[in-house]
């Protein structure tokens, strides 16, 4: 399953940690119509590049899955960043 949601917390010098839940599911929601409009232009790319459009969404589409469980941190004396993919 593709992720669903995205929990971004950034904490400051203070130790103050301000959390904030991203609704991913909105996020695809909003990029199909695009995906849609670009699906002519990525079939001539894939075509191409000589690989198959098939191989290719499949590919896009594991990659997606594998986003879930994803856990990004990024640390400094005075600030920090975690990135959570549910």
């Amino acid at each position: 399953m593709i992720p669903f949601v995205a929990v971004v917390s950034l904490r400051n010098q203070d130790s103050r940690t301000f959390r904030l839940w991203i609704p991913l599911f909105l996020v695809w929601l909003l990029l199909l119509p695009v995906v849609i409009l670009l699906s002519p232009f990525i079939f001539i790319a894939c075509l191409m590049c000589r690989v198959s459009p098939f191989r290719g969404v499949t590919v896009v589409w594991q990659i997606f899955n594998a986003l879930t469980d994803s856990q990004v941190e990024v640390e400094h004396r005075s600030a920090g960043m975690s990135f959570h993919i549910l």
